[in-house]
């Protein structure tokens, strides 16, 4: 049985989904657009709800929430009482995301109390989530249908340098107790064609789900070698249909810290022949739009911690 999505999702003009890719400056993304006063953003960034649904990312959602919410109950009676009104937003977030991450009764409302906890009419909602870019086309469609005018952002960069990054962003985080490093992780990730890694810089496989989809038109292409030009935030502004304004290119939101792994010539060689389709796909597709680094994997991965 066909279960209507909440219908707060058709309220606004636009709703929109940053889909990826991760490692491509989705953060600084998601904080340029929280400072338009025509767009509404959840209180906390990547929701993760579709991934969650679909199972995809490999990550325990719920369990940081849930962790969260037991830091946040702890706290003192007073404690709690006296903080501030943004910080009871946030802690309101976490909460509403808790119980979105385990809805599952079709309708979304859940998902729906966690976009819209903010909003106060903007014409444009929406959320960044990376992990995004591993949905099917199916879960696709059924974002897509959630607005009459639904539209997703992805920004690719060089496919080779953006799993590199990912790898020793994963390795600082998990902090392995096995011992294993960059480079074994590096070469765990290239041995598995359906490793998480390798597939979010397979943007040929996420750009032909999204366009099964939705209509070429009502997705945007950005780059991340040449995002950080007021040229191209203004292709976005236009894309979502909301005012031009200036962003900060010299802020660096959630950035790769400097002392990570570089990879060797082999492992930069063997990166390059295994994601060879996604760099051949939007070669095709994008033509003279794509970086000429793109065409330098070595030069790429230099600055690829």
């Amino acid at each position: 049985m066909h279960i209507a999505p909440d219908p707060r999702f058709a309220r606004p003009r636009t709703l929109f989904f940053g889909v990826g890719a991760q490692k491509a400056a989705t953060s600084w993304l998601d904080a340029y657009l929280r400072t338009h006063p025509e767009i509404c953003m959840p209180v906390r960034k990547e929701q993760h709800y579709w991934s969650t649904l679909a199972d995809v990312g490999g990550l325990d959602r719920v369990g940081r929430a849930r962790k969260k919410i037991a830091k946040i109950e702890a706290r003192p009676f007073w404690g709690r009482l006296t903080r501030s009104a943004r910080r009871r937003r946030v802690d309101r977030a976490w909460r509403l995301s808790e119980r979105m991450l385990t809805d599952r009764k079709g309708d979304h409302a859940a998902y729906a109390d966690v976009l819209f906890q903010a909003w106060k009419g903007e014409p444009v909602v929406g959320e960044v989530t990376p992990a995004y870019a591993l949905l099917d086309a199916g879960t696709f469609a059924e974002m897509a249908g959630l607005n009459a005018d639904t539209r997703f952002v992805l920004i690719m960069r060089d496919p080779a340098a953006r799993l590199v990054s990912g790898v020793n962003m994963n390795v600082r985080k998990d902090r392995p107790k096995d011992g294993s490093d960059f480079s074994t992780r590096l070469a765990a990730a290239l041995a598995d064609p359906q490793d998480a890694g390798v597939l979010r810089s397979r943007y040929d496989l996420t750009i032909q789900r999204l366009e099964r989809a939705a209509p070429r038109e009502r997705i945007c292409y950005l780059f991340f070698e040449t995002l950080f030009r007021q040229e191209e935030v203004d292709r976005l502004a236009d894309f979502l249909g909301v005012a031009r304004r200036p962003a900060d290119f010299g802020s660096k939101v959630n950035a790769a810290r400097s002392g990570g792994a570089k990879a060797s010539a082999e492992e930069i060689a063997q990166a390059v022949e295994t994601l060879a389709p996604a760099y051949e796909f939007v070669r095709a597709r994008f033509g003279d739009a794509v970086p000429p680094s793109w065409r330098q994997p070595a030069a790429a991965l230099a600055a690829a911690v």
